[in-house]
């Protein structure tokens, strides 16, 4: 159990704009069901709707949203250790995920920084952008959870009467959320902030506003092609295609590797698994293609393409 510092500790913030710090878990979720440590701290952080400059609030629209924010602070010495900060991506994932890298990382530290995390505005326990008038994301609708693009026109239209100009949800009013919460909530000190996946286009906007206090920025997983050309632009369309030049590159690493050339000689790695997708799809109940997709109800292709680019 992480002894906790009480100089940054307490129930209750004098920051009219923070409802917290309060015990938590530092596991959202628990196969025991229930944890009694409470090791971590959370808090909401009540922002605008709208930055100057970013949008305007329209009338009758609320003009604020909820931000969730967790973490673990130093053993000791917190009102002055350093912060660091580990973003989540999705996109359009919480922080949960995160959770077990916090503890890892403060641990591997000895407890000496202050962990943070956030869901960013959109997320999870921050204010979620959810269709609930449409009712596009609830299991009896036509993809389920997933948006189907039939929904798209319904979702979009009950956002905008909800919000106004959805700017409001961009990338940059999440990043000012961290800048205003690192500059205003914590302790003024030296702050690394690490983003993983899509939290790396985050960060990298976050660069761009520039908060003082940040001396550090990790890109982990980099899903952000900021200056590139429009055919070389990094599109969630685009995401199998990109991923599989990735793949391909690898495979033609077994021609320049003797161990591995050696077992193709007769046919390349990259045929020969080409030629097996083709075998699986024209034999879908072959013995070989019944066991790869005995666990789905997908083809047996997709199945190995799937497991194969997991294992990359």
């Amino acid at each position: 159990m992480f002894t906790q510092a009480s100089a940054v500790s307490s129930s209750s913030s004098s920051s009219s704009g923070l409802n917290g710090w309060y015990p938590c878990s530092e596991s959202t979720f628990s196969d025991e069901g229930g944890s009694g440590d409470q090791d971590a701290e959370c808090a909401v952080y009540t922002a605008p709707l709208c930055y100057p400059g970013i949008c305007e609030t329209p009338e009758g629209v609320d003009s604020t949203v909820d931000i969730f924010v967790k973490r673990v602070v130093a053993v000791s010495g917190s009102d002055t250790a350093t912060n660091v900060w580990i973003m989540q991506g999705g996109p359009g994932a919480s922080s949960t995920a995160m959770e077990s890298a916090m503890v890892e990382l403060y641990t591997r530290l000895d407890g000496a920084v202050n962990v943070y995390t956030m869901d960013h505005r959109g997320t999870g326990r921050s204010t979620l952008l959810d269709c609930v008038a449409a009712q596009a994301t609830t299991t009896g609708s036509p993809s389920g959870s997933s948006i189907d693009l039939t929904e798209v026109p319904a979702c979009a239209e009950a956002l905008e009467k909800k919000y106004g100009d959805l700017s409001s949800f961009s990338m940059t009013s999440a990043a000012t959320d961290m800048a205003t919460f690192i500059s205003n909530y914590s302790n003024g000190a030296d702050t690394i902030v690490y983003g993983v996946s899509y939290g790396t286009a985050l960060v990298e906007r976050l660069v761009h506003l520039d908060p003082p206090e940040v001396t550090g920025y990790v890109l982990d997983g980099v899903a952000t092609s900021s200056g590139a050309s429009g055919d070389k632009f990094e599109y969630f369309s685009t995401w199998d295609a990109d991923f599989g030049e990735v793949g391909d590159a690898f495979l033609a690493l077994c021609a320049t590797q003797s161990e591995c050339s050696g077992r193709f000689k007769a046919i390349n790695l990259p045929t020969t698994l080409q030629n097996l997708i083709t075998d699986f799809d024209n034999s879908p109940n072959s013995t070989c293609a019944a066991l790869v997709g005995s666990e789905s109800s997908d083809p047996a292709s997709y199945t190995l393409r799937e497991t194969l680019g997991s294992l990359l």
